[in-house]
């Protein structure tokens, strides 16, 4: 079956070499299926956007088309409030003290919350969400195409989880819940711990399950339309929840199909990613892209740029010391 091609989205923050190999890990795959790529970057600086505008890179990627975009100020990992975005679960009084503080201050807008700019400005019915620490070995977009299309009203489809997050984890896990299983009745807010897993209460409940955003495929449209409904935006933060764990909770909520085609049928501690690594490794130097950084992360991994630049010119023939980066007045 033939599909049309979809855009990708994927969010930069001062590792360049990174995410370009995760891109030509992706091409390499799947090049054909993908139109247009749009990269985020927060605020990362002249350094990292000098890569990205670099002609050899540019050259390299074509027939892809690269947009690049800057935020007004720095996101890092926290919720930015917007006027016409009051999720559901928050007081009226407290998002208006937000609101005012917000109008108030050096502000956001809307296109810097991940991944919000490549959602609205898509022409394409599908958009490839990605992280910039992925490889890619086999093609993933295509059979993400052939989930979200196999069923009517699927509005994303990925790589389900965050069960390390979740109280239901010694009796769940994403095979039982792509089966119909559901862990309790408030599903799909979750347990903050398991020993509250039996008992716990929609007012104390967390939002760990969700599609994982570091390997996701959207349908644009219905993603609009969730956002529209329930005033929560995919890739914002929002109390007792990562990047769009909210989101996938009230696309639930709404009547919305989730897929995961790849699902997981063990326990957290005994996964086994075999058949998922055989697709993709997210996190491929042995660590998440977040570890390595104190101020939007843990701090607690060093990046590893030179064995990034080794994989790069060795798997792919591009030498990036040889690149000259020099910024360009023009990032789009």
């Amino acid at each position: 079956m033939e599909f049309a091609k979809v855009d990708v989205a994927v969010q930069s923050y001062k590792k360049p070499e990174s995410l370009l190999y995760t891109l030509m890990t992706l091409k390499a795959v799947a090049g054909d299926r993908i139109d247009t790529v749009y990269i985020n970057d927060d605020c990362s600086g002249d350094a990292t956007l000098a890569y990205y505008q670099n002609e050899t890179i540019r050259a390299y990627f074509k027939p892809w088309k690269i947009h690049l975009r800057s935020n007004s100020k720095p996101a890092g990992v926290k919720q930015i409030y917007l006027a016409k975005y009051r999720p559901k679960y928050m007081g009226l009084w407290f998002f208006i003290s937000k609101i005012h503080r917000f109008y108030n201050s050096s502000t956001h807008n809307k296109d810097d919350v991940r991944y919000q700019y490549a959602i609205d400005n898509t022409d394409k019915k599908f958009l490839f969400i990605i992280h910039d620490d992925v490889e890619f070995r086999r093609d993933i977009v295509g059979l993400y195409l052939q989930a979200i299309n196999a069923k009517p009203n699927t509005a994303a489809v990925g790589d389900l989880g965050q069960c390390w997050r979740c109280g239901h984890a010694t009796s769940c896990n994403p095979k039982r819940i792509m089966d119909g299983y559901r862990p309790s009745p408030h599903w799909p807010m979750t347990a903050p711990s398991a020993d509250k897993a039996a008992s716990f209460s929609a007012d104390e409940g967390h939002f760990a399950c969700r599609i994982n955003e570091w390997c996701c495929m959207l349908d644009v449209a219905l993603s609009r339309e969730i956002s529209r409904k329930s005033g929560c935006l995919f890739g914002n933060y929002y109390r007792r929840a990562d990047v769009a764990a909210l989101w996938f909770y009230n696309a639930v909520k709404l009547g919305y199909k989730i897929a995961d085609p790849l699902p997981e049928e063990s326990l957290p501690q005994q996964i086994n990613i075999n058949q998922r690594s055989n697709w993709y490794q997210h996190g491929f130097q042995g660590h998440s892209g977040h570890s390595i950084w104190v101020d939007q992360g843990s701090g607690k991994q060093q990046y590893q740029a030179d064995d990034i630049r080794t994989r790069i010119k060795t798997q792919f023939g591009i030498d990036l010391s040889s690149l000259s980066l020099q910024p360009l007045a023009e990032t789009n």
